[in-house]
């Protein structure tokens, strides 16, 4: 192995590079279980209790109160439709500001980020963190055509396996296959550009849900989109939903 050596010669700072040779070595397992014994730094451990303090204190403030069991389960959640209704609710916000003209026409999740359900009672902010927990996914809006939204669904998302949550549409599986798909309760036009909003984990290629899609971003909101959740709960107080027919299985 190679060694730096560093002295001082008339003021100067200087290192040189020699080559040893290990002539033995030798190692020790050492288990991190629980016969190793923690040792608490006094100088952090005040300022660690402060922290954890603050922390839990945000995290065990109340926001809500779920009045019924809402669900995370593909293909029809409950939480999966309140979170996704609140996801268009936003690009409708959000569209008002920047092109009043424009509205969206349906909005998009993948139920692998709606990582837990919320059963009835109080919801905390650390519940929706557990619900969603990653950090980095934002809203977003993009253009696609009525073609590549018919491949989305009849492609990618065909099967009832694969089956996402959305909010301003209604589903149709028959025999475990998409049978029919309306938006805003009309077909789908090949022709007409759609405007969808969804997260950005899906838009570059998450969950492959819009592999080989062509789409077109227009937007990116400045807040986490579980903050915008955080917002929701805190205004809405109460949180009650059942399931409304938006995907209808038949055998």
């Amino acid at each position: 192995m190679r060694k730096i050596l560093a002295t001082t010669i008339l003021g100067l700072s200087v290192l040189f590079l020699s080559t040893v040779t290990a002539q033995k070595h030798e190692s020790q397992l050492i288990r991190l279980d629980k016969s190793i014994e923690p040792r608490k730094d006094s100088r952090i451990s005040h300022y660690y209790d402060s922290i954890n303090q603050i922390y839990q204190q945000y995290f065990n403030n109340v926001v809500a109160e779920a009045e019924n069991y809402l669900g995370n389960k593909a293909p029809d959640g409950t939480l999966a439709n309140v979170l996704t209704d609140e996801l268009f609710r936003e690009a409708a916000i959000a569209m008002s500001l920047i092109e009043s003209s424009v509205v969206p026409d349906l909005a998009l999740l993948n139920f692998g980020g709606i990582r837990e359900p919320i059963p009835a009672g109080t919801i905390t902010v650390g519940k929706i963190f557990s619900v969603l927990p990653f950090d980095n996914n934002y809203m977003v809006l993009i253009d696609i055509k009525g073609s590549e939204l018919r491949k989305m669904f009849f492609n990618n998302l065909r099967k009832i396996e694969n089956a996402q949550s959305f909010s301003n549409v209604r589903l149709v599986y028959k025999g475990g296959i998409i049978d029919s798909v309306t938006i805003g309760g009309k077909p789908i036009d090949d022709n007409r550009l759609y405007r969808m909003a969804t997260i950005n984990f899906i838009e570059n290629g998450g969950d492959k849900i819009l592999e080989n899609v062509a789409t077109s971003h227009v937007y990116t909101d400045s807040q986490p989109f579980r903050t915008r959740v955080i917002e929701y709960f805190k205004a809405q107080k109460k949180i009650k939903r059942i399931k409304d027919g938006r995907v209808v299985i038949l055998k």
